[in-house]
């Protein structure tokens, strides 16, 4: 007999858009930093495509929703040094379509047939993510609730080789398209890289383009000094408190901004143990000892001292 664990995670599986334009080449690349995508650059759109997310249907029927709830938050469950919170309690989620609707129709995005378009420009995109069953379900449920509002959407899947090489324009730091979907997290408990992905630097420096191989980290072409201001500050700060706050606010900016639209914080793993090798519980119900319970920690870090117990 045995027990099934999920031991929670800071990662988050997540859409992340495109801020430039996939589709229009200048000087031998396409999603050109300074050429912004025409209508996801608009607020109205992003915040349509943040209530298209059911985040609950994904969450509860794709993954395991005790331990991999769905989120409004790209950092999560990362408390640095243990102990101060960086989830941020100032956000939440909300699957709408109708408000969406009326968002993109205030805004002048009108329904031209199925698809909404504004000065001529149609809302239709492609949404890629690597090819894994769980991810096409979720694009499944996804392109529902945008086609409901209006959006057309194309769907693309790349064998996961190939999405996340950097060295091919079907890749996420090419970008050639309008969305692109995975997950990524913080590696440290001080979580100031993880946010590199959105941090431009002087003159877009951090920016993936041809110039720099693609190598920058800010694969969306996303630009906000304010953000930048706040990661340049983070990276030397000494006083975890104020940290912990600058973390938050960037987290807020990013979702204020819906420059990401988080989707569900995945566990950092799950695990089948023998009802022999639990000896007491925390009081989230994870083991106390034998087994890893944090995104931190290796799954078998106490592997020299595992025992059996009579019972079981």
């Amino acid at each position: 007999q045995g027990r099934l664990f999920v031991a929670p995670g800071n990662s988050v599986e997540r859409i992340m858009i495109n801020f430039s334009d996939p589709n229009t080449e200048v000087n031998g690349q396409r999603s050109e930093k300074n050429t912004p995508h025409p209508f996801l650059t608009d607020l109205a759109v992003r915040q349509a495509i943040n209530l298209a997310a059911d985040r609950e249907t994904i969450a509860r029927q794709f993954y395991i929703i005790e331990g991999e709830p769905p989120t409004a938050n790209v950092l999560n469950r990362t408390p640095i040094l243990g102990q101060y919170e960086t989830d941020s309690p100032n956000t939440s989620f909300e699957f709408n379509v109708e408000e969406g609707a009326r968002i993109l129709e205030e805004a002048g995005w009108t329904l031209d047939g199925d698809v909404r378009a504004k000065d001529g420009v149609e809302l239709r995109m492609t949404y890629a993510t690597s090819i894994n069953s769980v991810r096409q379900k979720t694009q499944a449920v996804i392109k529902e609730g945008l086609e409901e509002m209006g959006f057309s959407v194309q769907l693309q899947q790349v064998d996961s080789g190939v999405f996340f090489s950097g060295t091919n324009e079907q890749d996420i730091n090419h970008m050639y398209v309008d969305m692109n979907m995975y997950t990524n997290n913080p590696v440290s408990p001080f979580p100031s890289s993880y946010f590199d992905g959105w941090y431009a630097g002087p003159e877009g420096v951090n920016i993936a383009q041809a110039e720099n191989k693609w190598n920058g980290q800010n694969f969306q072409r996303y630009s906000n000094p304010e953000f930048d201001a706040l990661y340049e500050r983070v990276q030397n700060e000494t006083d975890f408190e104020a940290a912990a706050q600058t973390f938050i606010q960037m987290n807020d900016i990013l979702i204020n901004d819906v420059v990401v639209v988080p989707l569900v914080n995945r566990a950092a793993d799950k695990y089948a143990t023998a009802t022999s090798l639990i000896h007491g519980e925390d009081e989230e119900g994870n083991p106390q000892d034998n087994v890893a319970v944090s995104a931190f920690e290796t799954n078998y870090w106490n592997i020299a001292n595992w025992n059996r117990s009579s019972e079981g």
